[in-house]
């Protein structure tokens, strides 16, 4: 048993490289007689500022990270587990209504050949503080450099001293509140759109239906509540899966250990859809085998025609925070990027049995 599970690992290892056996190796890793995960997976990314709320897509065999931070750092991945490289800010510049240039959870989205859009949130006056606008910026290929679409946000409060947003967030919890966490979603259709979180407790999920090229709301649409919670339910992403709709998002302060990955289903995306669906555990700190908050999640296709996780967990040092760990008190703490093998069982669950690690 353990020599056949020792060949299963390799093949899994095989399989990220897109070898022709992938379609065999992959029901192999992903059932029911996966074998048992590595101690600790290991961060694939972890510069000094750290890589926090990876936006990762994959594209002519490549992967192009974004992140969190000044401008939005980008990286270049050869494949999923690396090596990665500093590709420097993707934004040529802030935007015009934006107070600074530090921006939170961008995501990446490709429109067309040469199209590519990058969301982002940026900080603004008139609301309370920290709190945040939608904004979108295009470029010709993936690390930009990215412009900023002219004239106002793509998604703000009317409250805000920034030109009015395509879309002002009409019925959000709270009025002072900002936005955050854009993540873009192509239904099979082709519609586009704009799923967010707003800020301050209680929390909402978000949607909005945006024009095909995805750098403004579609004539005439409205944004509707997607979930309301008194807990902390942010980071949104959608996956359509046999008729489904699977929600991931991450739940908990970001700052703290207990910060987890989660999923939902609902069948469609209508208003409320997720406000009474069970809210399953997908990435933990017990599931990740000591990853301190595994959260801020994204899906991307893989090279061998799966599908990856990448999410990003605390470190300190070159190991994952200690239990204990709050990054609004503690000192040191800095976000790395992890992979995980995303897999669907027989009832069509998200399941992540496999994690990979530098050199994978």
């Amino acid at each position: 048993m353990k020599r056949c599970f020792a060949a299963v690992r390799s093949l899994c290892r095989l399989a990220t490289a897109g070898t022709p056996t992938t379609a065999v190796v992959l029901a192999v890793c992903l059932g029911a007689a996966a074998p048992a995960r590595a101690a600790l997976p290991k961060p694939v990314y972890a510069p000094t500022n750290g890589f926090p709320d990876p936006s990762v897509t994959s594209e002519s065999g490549q992967f192009y990270g974004m992140a969190t931070g000044s401008n939005v750092p980008s990286a270049l991945g050869d494949i999923a587990s690396g090596p990665w490289t500093s590709q420097g800010p993707a934004l040529s510049a802030k935007p015009s209504w934006a107070t600074s240039s530090g921006m939170w959870a961008p995501d990446l989205e490709r429109i067309g050949a040469n199209e590519w859009v990058l969301y982002f949130a940026a900080p603004v006056d008139g609301l309370d503080s920290g709190q945040r606008c939608i904004g979108a910026a295009t470029a010709s290929s993936p690390l930009g450099p990215f412009t900023p679409v002219s004239g106002g946000p793509l998604v703000c409060p009317g409250l805000a001293a920034t030109p009015t947003a395509d879309d002002t967030v009409p019925g959000r919890p709270i009025s002072t509140a900002g936005v955050i966490d854009p993540s873009g979603f192509k239904d099979s259709d082709g519609t586009r759109y704009l799923l967010y979180k707003t800020q301050q407790l209680p929390s909402s999920l978000r949607i909005v239906r945006l024009n095909a090229a995805g750098t403004h709301v579609f004539s005439g649409a409205t944004s509707r509540q997607l979930l309301r919670s008194d807990r902390i339910v942010e980071n949104p992403v959608v996956v359509k899966r046999a008729g489904s709709y699977i929600l991931f998002a991450s739940r908990g302060p970001y700052n703290k250990c207990s910060y987890e990955t989660i999923w939902m289903r609902a069948s469609g995306l209508g208003a409320n859809a997720f406000n009474t669906v069970t809210q399953h555990t997908l990435l933990t700190p017990g599931s990740t085998d000591g990853v301190c908050g595994p959260g801020g999640g994204d899906i991307a296709a893989a090279l061998d025609g799966g599908q990856r996780i990448f999410f990003h967990g605390w470190l300190c040092g070159s190991s994952p925070c200690p239990s204990g760990f709050d990054a609004q008190s503690d000192t040191g703490g800095r976000r790395g990027m992890y992979v995980g093998v995303l897999g669907w069982d027989s009832s069509n669950d998200p399941v992540v049995n496999l994690f990979l690690n530098p050199g994978d």
